[in-house]
């Protein structure tokens, strides 16, 4: 079978990247098998191996040539058949990622273009000594955990628990760094919608690979958390907006951080000429020169930005031998109401460990898991998970953009943030590296070379929506995987604000502009096809799976907080219902999505939770 499958991805890339020299497919060739062996959902793997077995047969030359190989996928990709889409959206993205990483951490497209290139570099894992008992276990060291560890260790005697590992202070590559700092490398997708999920992972979380984009939390968020948990001026308080200010404050949080960068200066101009507003975003740096090439999003470890080991458990804060990197909790053991014992994993060997109390802080996508597998039930718990839905609109320009470069996001426009019913979605800046621009605008009809060498004109922008939408947990060990479906509701919003991408990229003058559906829609001025036109044909996407190419950085919800065990996992105090020494602090506990770009928010709950502890 293994060689029918590779003969059918040697025809069908080869057709689709005619250029690619025999090297460079093969080394496409061997990150396709990467994504093959790793990918979490082992279904979707079943599904795609069966096409590419069937395919390789020489009888399928009767109905599709390899000339029309392109066409064919482009066919699927628009099928009225959800199965056909999903083979067809799945072949272009997989196909656009392998060219765009490596595993020698050069993609075969890099050569063909103008950027900046870094080989592979490498990670010295700390030697960790598992202690036999602590009093507080942090498990999660990112936004939740490193202020909850802060705060606990002037009472107690904190260890933080993480399961990945420390920055090596390099200027990593893509692939280097989706594979060592963020969790499934970077490739794991939803169930139903296909949404991308993007998850920090190593000693700083989110806060040392994300794009430093530092929100407060809108009032009307605060104000409908409090509605949902039953509340008055609960979250809407003072108190809350005191821990709002300090998290602040401590992050050195302001738009003088910050400046447009040469890749939005054309989208800032449109999204005015579009009769809208933009601000500057405020960015949790030191780096008033916002000399930062984008690539602290692969784990570098930029000392400008103040990342969670930085700021709440740096060496002169925190004992450095309480902080166990690449140490994987796997469950927690529980009798008579409280939990005895983590059970970690490190350099192979399980640890059992006793504490007194334990704080969640794993992220929206691992702290139910650990409780699901511990045997806690609750039936709100895994459910819930908003995702803040993403996806974006690149313009070319006749000026270069330099997608990758500059501060990794320098505007937004919060205009249409409460839209309708207290939900709408923000635009937003997007840093394009190969990775994110090539698997999300794939085109498969211009000639290659032109398309290719363009990237360097090619900017981008993102809709981010607030979600009522909601998903929900698979359990199946070892991998837990996750079903997300996107409602109409959201679906319209999500669509305004794709059109808002559009208008504001073809008043700055774009020559062309392509939209991240599936297949790709690409609007050309030298087509003479009417702005409107095209927008009508955008408009009239379908809210069905596999039509539109979404992304997510913002899992939350997971297990929510009610002071009712029946609505919520946690009590109002982040304690697990039912549980008297366990506590969540991550964005799992969110009663609805943050609105904005969450990492002060959690940050904020953290330490309006943890001072209670």
């Amino acid at each position: 079978m293994g060689k029918r499958i590779d003969k059918s991805f040697n025809t069908i890339f080869s057709s689709l990247y005619p250029n690619f020299d025999q090297e460079e497919i093969k080394n496409s060739k061997k990150y396709f098998d990467f994504i093959i062996e790793n990918f979490p959902d082992r279904s979707e793997i079943i599904q795609l191996k069966g096409f590419f077995f069937i395919f390789s047969f020489g009888l399928r030359k009767l109905f599709i040539k390899d000339s029309n190989i392109p066409e064919f996928v482009k066919n699927l990709q628009s099928s009225n058949l959800s199965i056909l889409r999903k083979l067809g959206s799945g072949i272009t993205a997989l196909f656009g990622l392998s060219t765009a990483r490596s595993l020698d951490g050069e993609g075969s497209v890099y050569k063909y273009l103008d950027y900046p290139i870094y080989k592979n570099t490498t990670i010295n894992k700390k030697d960790v000594s598992i202690p036999k008992s602590i009093e507080v276990a942090v498990i999660g060291s990112g936004s939740g955990g490193g202020v909850a560890a802060n705060i606990l260790q002037e009472k107690y005697e904190v260890g933080i628990f993480e399961k990945g590992s420390y920055g090596n202070g390099e200027t990593n590559n893509e692939t280097f760094g989706y594979h060592n700092f963020y969790d499934t490398n970077g490739i794991q997708q939803t169930r139903g919608y296909k949404v991308l999920l993007l998850a920090g992972m190593g000693i700083g979380g989110g806060t040392s690979v994300n794009w430093t984009t530092s929100l407060r939390t809108p009032d009307k968020i605060l104000d409908e958390w409090d509605s949902l948990t039953g509340q008055n001026k609960y979250f809407n308080s003072s108190e809350f907006k005191s821990s709002m200010d300090y998290i602040c404050k401590e992050l050195n949080v302001d738009v003088e951080n910050n400046r447009v960068p040469q890749k939005e200066v054309k989208l800032a101009e449109g999204i005015e000429l579009n009769d809208l507003s933009y601000k500057i975003i405020p960015r949790n740096t030191s780096n008033s020169d916002c000399t930062e090439s984008g690539f602290s999003t692969f784990g570098r470890y930029d000392e400008s930005i103040n990342s969670t080991n930085k700021i709440w458990f740096s060496e002169d804060k925190f004992e450095p031998e309480n902080v166990f990197s690449d140490t994987n909790i796997k469950s927690l053991d529980i009798a008579n109401g409280k939990a005895t014992h983590i059970n970690v994993e490190n350099s192979g060997v399980l640890h059992k460990v006793a504490v007194d109390k334990v704080i969640l802080a794993a992220g929206s996508l691992n702290t139910p898991k650990i409780l699901l597998d511990s045997g806690y039930k609750n039936k709100q718990l895994g459910h819930n998970l908003k995702l803040h839905p993403v996806s974006g609109v690149a313009g070319k320009f006749s000026e270069e953009q330099k997608p990758w470069a500059g501060t990794m996001q320098g505007i937004y426009s919060d205009d249409n943030l409460f839209r309708k019913d207290n939900y709408g979605y923000l635009l937003e800046g997007l840093p394009m590296h190969p990775s994110l621009f090539f698997p999300f605008f794939p085109n498969n009809n211009d000639k290659f070379d032109d398309f290719i060498e363009s990237y360097k004109y090619w900017s981008g922008g993102i809709v981010l929506t607030s979600d009522t939408s909601s998903g929900s947990i698979i359990n199946k060990n070892p991998q837990h995987l996750w079903d997300y479906n996107l409602n109409d509701f959201d679906h319209n919003n999500l669509m305004h604000g794709m059109e808002s991408l559009v208008r504001a990229n073809y008043l700055a003058g774009a020559e062309e502009i392509m939209v991240a559906t599936s297949p790709t829609m690409h609007w050309k001025k030298s087509s003479n096809e009417d702005i409107e036109e095209f927008l009508n044909k955008m408009k009239a996407v379908k809210n069905e799976p596999f039509r539109m190419l979404l992304g997510s950085a913002h899992q939350m919800g997971t297990a929510r907080m009610n002071p009712d065990p029946n609505l919520g996992v946690t009590d109002l105090n982040g304690k697990v219902h039912g549980l008297d020494n366990v506590f969540i602090v991550d964005s799992s506990v969110f009663p609805r999505c943050s609105g904005v770009n969450p990492m002060i928010t959690i940050q904020s709950t953290s330490h309006f939770l943890t001072s209670k502890i």
